[in-house]
């Protein structure tokens, strides 16, 4: 290995520069264009960091970028093979701020940020000849390959510069500083959870390197700058210090000045923007859904910035399921996800007359309406890879869904994997345990062991009743404050799952002989308005025939203007529940345990004598007698 590095550099540093960097031009442009995934990413962190630029600005700054790491990565093998002469004739140093800093015979931390060149600092001791009048020390990751170590510490340390283990080097690094000497540290995001604090980066959460504050902090006497090289053409460049004053002299002070200092630094200087590499991911630690992190330093952050919360820059998108109940019962998760990452912006996705609903309820931070099927279809959803989506959660099961989140180029793609399924275009599974018995766990908490298991979700589940704003509209009946009671009679898509119109007939009948006063709304869609008819046929003008006359938000206002709905297993039972208003479900053949409503609002559910709790038998049997008993309890209490 070190002998192949040795003649790989040998030859690299032969090229005349104009060949070597043709090169890196043309390597650079083959990773951009080939590496899809890396593409992505930088595309992505370039749209977050500079929203108001272009997509075709960030394009280029992206594949600058790409051949200027081509670049940094030649010249990090050839670099042992340049002469003193050499790399007097391709660096410069700024020494005016330098000088300073060097004259005041203080303690120096080096700060240095991840640009292309930044290799060439190792070379400042052939450039400013005073560093050597100092112990001067770089921190670096140790190689597990003996040899590939043995050819870094060679070469790295040939000016006189030494190099300290990020692993085992802090005695070292502070012997260093108590001599006043010189401590170099590569100031990096996304370190991790082990040696990174949480704080912002770009106004996004990420994990920052703290190593440079930590070793500042509370030392009055230790000067911290920031050395970079501003790269002025291939293997070319100026070497420049600036200083660093924090706001507070603590881990949190220091490191969040360093991330100001660098974000001004990439708004301000196009060339150092593109210099930067754009193609690691900064904020790749927070992929799950909470925020727990040992260290953090979030409230100073904040308040640094003068923001009075996180800002939603993180995407998480939801495609929800395509029926109402579904959508209900996804909603528990859909709440607890945005209440765990304040730092989230939630995008659902769902069909179009869905949306007023979800615009009612505001469980989330934008809503996209899919579009219909048939022309233009997968054309919309590639159109979505520009609103560069960081994670999409699938609360579907089908390979429609899954094309959905691959066209938009969703880097992260979660879903649940089912016995004897396959999900090929996912990026994260979870499949179904097999002692996970379905038919016995309710669909919420099947969503909710996925999210937890394989996305770290934490917070518990909120199904307290969601309230909907308020409205001036008189409720549907005669009077307001009438006692009232909601009747969903049909379903949309099961005829077996429907109660007898019969058995409804007989059920106003009882309670109207209870209840005079009692005024009754018939509820359902527009397709269910044949069996409505039927129910309200010969009835007095108590009973309101409201089937496919309202939308879907006056819907719900009138769903929580009544005492009891009762209903079929239906979306509508579950928008009552969802809105805390007391529910009677009718079960028959459907598993209420699987498919029952979830929200913290009273319910009694109603299924044949003898049925298993599973169900599986005829609606039929259940009694109006039974029935209206249970809407009896609920309107004397």
């Amino acid at each position: 290995m070190f002998f192949l590095i040795h003649v790989l550099g040998w030859l690299t540093a032969a090229f005349p520069r104009c060949v070597a960097e043709k090169i890196a031009q043309v390597l650079g442009t083959v990773v951009f264009f080939v590496m899809r995934s890396r593409r992505y990413l930088m595309l992505n962190n370039l749209h977050h960091c500079f929203p108001e630029k272009t997509e075709k600005q960030r394009r280029a700054i992206a594949l600058e970028s790409c051949r200027r790491t081509v670049e940094l990565g030649m010249f990090v093998i050839a670099s042992p093979h340049f002469s003193r002469e050499r790399i007097l004739k391709m660096f410069k140093m700024d020494m005016t701020v330098f000088d300073d800093v060097i004259a005041k015979n203080v303690p120096i931390i080096a700060v240095m940020p991840h640009f292309s060149l930044m290799e060439s600092l190792t070379m400042v001791p052939i450039l400013c000849p005073s560093v050597t009048t100092r112990d001067c020390g770089v921190f670096y990751r140790p190689f597990n390959n003996a040899a590939l170590e043995r050819w870094v510490k060679t070469t790295r340390e040939r000016f006189g510069l030494k190099l300290i283990s990020r692993k085992s080097g802090l005695t070292q690094a502070l012997s260093f500083l108590s001599a006043h000497g010189i401590v170099c540290v590569l100031f990096d995001q996304s370190a991790g959870t082990r040696r990174g604090v949480l704080s912002l980066f770009e106004n996004r959460i990420t994990t920052t390197s703290a190593l440079a504050g930590t070793l500042a902090a509370g030392k009055k006497d230790t000067a911290t700058i920031t050395g970079y090289c501003e790269r002025t053409g291939f293997w070319r460049g100026n070497v420049r210090v600036e200083i660093i004053e924090p706001q507070t002299r603590d881990v949190a002070g220091y490191t969040i000045a360093f991330n100001r200092w660098l974000e001004e630094k990439l708004a301000a200087n196009e060339n150092l923007c593109a210099d930067w590499l754009w193609m690691h991911d900064r904020w790749k630690p927070f992929s799950g859904l909470n925020l727990e992190h040992k260290k953090s330093i979030l409230p100073e952050t904040l308040a640094a910035y003068g923001f009075k919360k996180i800002p939603r820059e993180k995407r998480i998108w939801i495609r929800l399921p395509n029926w109402l109940g579904d959508i209900v019962m996804a909603l528990p998760l859909v709440r607890t996800i945005r209440e765990a990452r304040p730092d989230a912006e939630i995008t659902l996705l769902a069909r179009r007359h869905f949306l007023p609903m979800l615009e009612l309820l505001d469980v989330a931070d934008r809503l996209i309406a899919l579009p219909p099927k048939g022309k233009g279809y997968w054309k919309f959803f590639r159109a979505l890879r520009f609103d560069y989506p960081d994670q999409w959660f699938l609360f579907t099961n089908s390979l429609r869904g899954d094309l959905e989140a691959w066209l938009a180029n969703a880097p992260m793609r979660a879903g649940m994997v089912r016995p004897g399924k396959r999900r090929p275009l996912l990026t994260r599974k979870w499949c179904v345990p097999a002692d996970l018995d379905l038919t016995k766990t309710h669909q919420t908490r099947v969503w909710e062991t996925w999210l937890r298991t394989r996305h770290e979700l934490k917070a518990p589940l909120n199904f307290s009743p969601i309230k909907i704003r308020e409205h001036t509209d008189a409720p549907v009946g005669k009077n307001p404050g009438t006692l009232r009671v909601g009747l969903i009679c049909g379903t949309e898509n099961s005829p077996e799952k429907r109660w007898p119109v019969n058995r409804w007939r007989e059920l106003i009948a009882q309670l109207q002989t209870k209840f005079p006063e009692l005024e009754i709304c018939l509820f359902g869609t527009a397709k269910d308005g044949a069996i409505t008819a039927q129910v309200a046929t010969g009835q007095n003008g108590k009973v309101i025939d409201r089937a496919g006359k309202t939308d879907l938000p006056n819907y719900m206002r009138e769903l929580a203007d009544c005492r009891v709905i009762c209903g079929n297993d239906t979306g509508g039972m579950h928008l009552a529940n969802m809105l805390g208003v007391p529910v009677v479900g009718i079960f028959g053949p459907t598993n209420p345990v699987r498919t029952g409503p979830v929200f913290d609002a009273p319910v009694a559910i109603l299924q044949p004598e003898n049925c298993p709790a599973t169900g599986g038998m005829n609606i039929d049997f259940v009694s109006a007698n039974r029935v209206a008993a249970s809407i009896c309890k609920f309107l004397n209490s």
